[in-house]
């Protein structure tokens, strides 16, 4: 391998290195914002992004978490402006729905687009 070609390796890998670097930067700058450093937190939003509204009783059965554990939160999200919560009265009785927000929306498509990112940076 001559000089030329190995210093074109490197200068290739540099670059390759420096782009994960950004991209780690990009990924670290979302755990930045205090609401999506859980995974439950993180779970609900993409749970959101995908459904658009998800009643309690449904996230309570897909995140596994307790009430009180879900409501806390279902209200750090909603404060930090990923969703709105509503209180909607049925037949049943009252029911809470989450509904993503465009804040929210946006945040689940950032946080995909990193994570594709980190993937590709890997290949």
């Amino acid at each position: 391998m001559s000089p030329s070609t190995r210093w074109t390796k490197t200068r290739d890998e540099e670059r390759l290195g420096a782009e994960k670097g950004d991209t780690l930067k990009e990924f670290a700058s979302m755990l930045d914002e205090p609401a999506l450093r859980s995974t439950a937190r993180l779970l609900i939003l993409a749970s959101l992004a995908l459904n658009c509204r998800m009643g309690f009783t449904s996230l309570l059965q897909l995140t596994g978490l307790g009430k009180g554990s879900l409501s806390a939160h279902l209200d750090q999200l909603e404060k930090a402006g990923f969703l709105r919560l509503r209180r909607v009265l049925t037949i049943a009785g009252p029911k809470v729905v989450a509904e993503i927000a465009p804040k929210g929306l946006e945040a689940y498509e950032k946080y995909i687009r990193a994570l594709e990112k980190l993937s590709s940076a890997k290949q």
